[in-house]
């Protein structure tokens, strides 16, 4: 089986588990997105504890200066650097939502100040440049394994690595108990223990090992010796690599004036160089006119200085012209065989790579999710996780390339070839010309299995070995059988091809049946699943709607129940009016009644002291009160005024004494039938001062 039949195996399996899961949107969307992540550049996540030169190494293998560095940890948030047709930033949030941030130009510090979002406000950075060293790979770098950002999210590194990269690059001084719990980690799952083929071991700034003097890098590479032939590390990496960071970094951005600057100095006398070079301090501070010190100290940031004795070294060496320098500088630094590595381990075996995590998605999501009718699909995994002999082939192949397992010379080549180093062709395989005779082709393979069968049951070989040998004898066994079948039986060969291309043809009709299916299915899914968020998005906003009605209804009722109290505060004002009105009429009328009162008491005591003997006017002593009162009024009333209407004018006139006549005898009543007036008191009390005389 190809690596690429691999691929459409684990590629279909993807799909049919979408599809099974197509009730629930979160988890199909999930794997759609897996899916869809096949078709894309492989993703390297990069990764490392804190301040391990995890940027630095992404711009050295970028060949450009866009990942920011600096003497603290700055990455909050997981960042990718992509390949784009023009500069571009992407700010991704938790909640789904994409950002685009305008820039005409892609800098460091601009990438630094978006890095310092907290990881719960910025999920990603997505920064794409037009960098020829994006077209093939997507490099993700992650916070520090056990950084202050991931501790404050709750989220780890692993998580973001499982669910976002095709494989690891990760970078460590030297292995600690955390890098050890990671690395295990990464290889928790059952696909990952049984494919740890995607995970490489850098021990960045192998410039400081020991003494970080000129044997620094060698010191690193024994280190490295050390730990392949670790079992606990090579069960989780494949590769184990000495790098210097920052001059590979310096290297690959190296500028001609860089190149003058180094040139004029390698140039000096011995005795000045090594006084320069005595420290880093000195490199600074020493009194050198043509290189002033602002130049040397960014000279010093740039290469170290580890790599500016390695510069000047080289350049006394023969290195005339500023690309042998740099590509000298850059097998000094590690960064070319860190390069080849990745390119031999996970470029050219991408498609192994994302069948792996093809699988670890369906792995994934099979643990996290069971449910009734998911044996089904469990049985097929384990079939395609058995019979991969592919990835055994990768594996085997990554520990003789890394140095992991070592045979003898002629065997180490030859087995690199069985395991498809060269090509998965039976010639590629066999070291063959592609016009190589059937027999010549038969004989070759008869003695290559001969060779490994011996080796299989070699007591010297330990279990690593013996395991390697086996991968290389079944890969022999697999191309030795297909020659002699073709070899022996011609006619039945073909025949046998023909049925087979026939299977095939009718395997891969039904497997575009099935894919067809699955994508209708998946479509239906998608279209119910669209419109499940259909109903929900109307169900809110009926509820919405409703919500608001209730508003509405509880705003008319506040406003009819403020309006009722106003009016009642309104109708209580009138009343409390009415009342003070009705209080201050019936004070006016009890005061109008009172001055009546007090009025007719004046006008009846006045009344009293008029009749009353002592009321009788000083000014005419001759007259009554009586006829006082007549006279002022002249309005007789009673019989007498009936009397006196009756009276002429002249009688009355004649009635009124002459002067000198008795007033009593005008008074007397004239006539026998003369009464007394009944208006009079039968008692009057004559005022006249001939005494008082009282009527009959």
């Amino acid at each position: 089986m190809s690596t690429e039949a691999l691929l459409e195996r684990a590629k279909g399996l993807l799909m049919r588990t979408m599809t099974f899961y197509r009730d629930d949107p979160r988890t199909s969307t999930w794997l759609r997105d897996r899916l869809e992540r096949l078709d894309q550049p492989l993703r390297i996540a990069v990764s490392g504890r804190v301040k391990s030169g995890k940027s630095t190494l992404i711009n050295a293998l970028i060949g450009t200066a866009l990942a920011p560095t600096d003497a603290e940890e700055r990455t909050q948030v997981t960042t990718f650097y992509q390949y784009g047709p023009e500069p571009k930033i992407l700010v991704h949030t938790p909640h789904g939502a994409v950002q685009n941030v305008p820039v005409s130009t892609l800098d460091s510090a601009t990438i630094r100040d978006l890095q310092h979002w907290r990881p719960d406000e910025v999920s990603r950075l997505v920064i794409e440049s037009p960098t020829p060293g994006l077209q093939a790979i997507t490099l993700i770098e992650t916070p520090g394994v056990a950084s202050a950002a991931v501790q404050e999210t709750g989220r780890s590194a692993l998580a973001q690595i499982l669910s976002e990269s095709d494989a690891v690059l990760y970078l460590t001084r030297y292995p600690r108990q955390t890098d050890l719990q990671f690395l295990q980690s990464v290889n928790e799952l059952q696909t990952a223990r049984s494919v740890p083929i995607n995970t490489i071991v850098a021990f960045s700034r192998a410039d400081e090992t020991g003494d970080g003097g000129a044997d620094a890098l060698a010191a690193a590479e024994r280190i490295a010796d050390r730990y392949r032939a670790d079992p606990t590390l090579s069960a989780f990496a494949q590769h184990f690599i000495p790098v210097v960071g920052l001059l590979g970094q310096a290297s690959s951005t190296m500028t001609e004036d860089d190149f003058k600057i180094l040139a004029y100095l390698a140039r000096l006398s011995d005795t000045d160089r090594d006084t320069l070079l005595l420290s880093a301090e000195r490199f600074v501070k020493a009194g050198l006119e043509a290189v002033p010190s602002e130049i040397r100290q960014r000279l010093l940031e740039r290469f170290g200085h580890y790599g500016i004795a390695r510069s000047l070294d080289l350049l006394r060496g023969g290195a005339g012209t500023a690309q042998q320098l740099q590509q000298q500088l850059l097998e000094t630094s590690g960064l070319t065989t860190l390069q080849e590595t990745l390119h031999s381990q996970f470029v050219e075996r991408q498609d192994a790579l994302r069948a792996r995590s093809a699988l670890l998605a369906v792995d994934m999501v099979l643990r996290a999710n069971p449910r009734p009718g998911v044996q089904q699909l469990l049985g097929e995994f384990e079939r395609v996780l058995t019979n991969a002999h592919e990835w055994n082939e990768l594996r085997a192949l990554s520990a003789l390339d890394s140095g992991q397992i070592r045979f003898a010379r002629p065997l180490q080549a030859e087995a690199k070839r069985l395991l498809g180093a060269s090509g998965h062709s039976p010639h590629a395989r066999l070291g063959l010309d592609e016009t190589a005779m059937m027999t010549d082709v038969a004989d070759e393979a008869t003695a290559t299995l001969s060779r490994w069968r011996e080796q299989a049951v070699n007591p010297m070989l330990d279990r690593a070995h013996r395991d390697a040998v086996r991968t290389v004898l079944r890969s022999a066994e697999r191309v030795i059988l297909h020659q002699i079948q073709a070899q022996g039986k011609p006619q039945q060969a073909a025949q046998a091809q023909a049925q087979q291309q026939a299977r095939a043809a009718q395997a891969q009709a039904q497997a575009q049946a099935e894919q067809a299916r699955q994508a209708a299915e998946a479509e239906q899914a998608r279209r119910a699943a669209e419109a499940e968020q259909a109903r929900r998005a109307a169900e809110a906003e009926q509820a919405r709607q409703a919500a608001e009605a209730e508003q509405a209804r509880q705003a008319a009722e506040a406003e009819r129940a403020r309006q009722a109290a106003e009016a009642e505060r309104a109708r209580q004002a009138a009343e409390a009016e009415q009342a003070r009105r009705a209080a201050e009429a019936e004070q006016a009328r009890q005061a109008a009644e009172a001055e009546r009162a007090r009025q007719e008491h004046a006008a009846a005591q006045a009344r009293q002291g008029e009749w009353s003997p002592s009321a009788r006017s000083t000014n005419a002593p001759g007259k009554t009160p009586a006829t006082q009162f007549l006279q002022q009024n002249d309005q007789p009333t009673g019989r007498r005024a009936l009397r006196e209407v009756g009276t002429s004018t002249g009688r009355r006139r004649r009635a009124e004494p002459e002067q000198g006549e008795s007033r009593s005898a005008v008074n007397q009543p004239t006539g026998s039938h003369a009464k007394p007036d009944p208006d009079e008191s039968s008692h009057y009390v004559d005022p006249t001062p001939s005494g008082r005389h009282s009527r009959g």
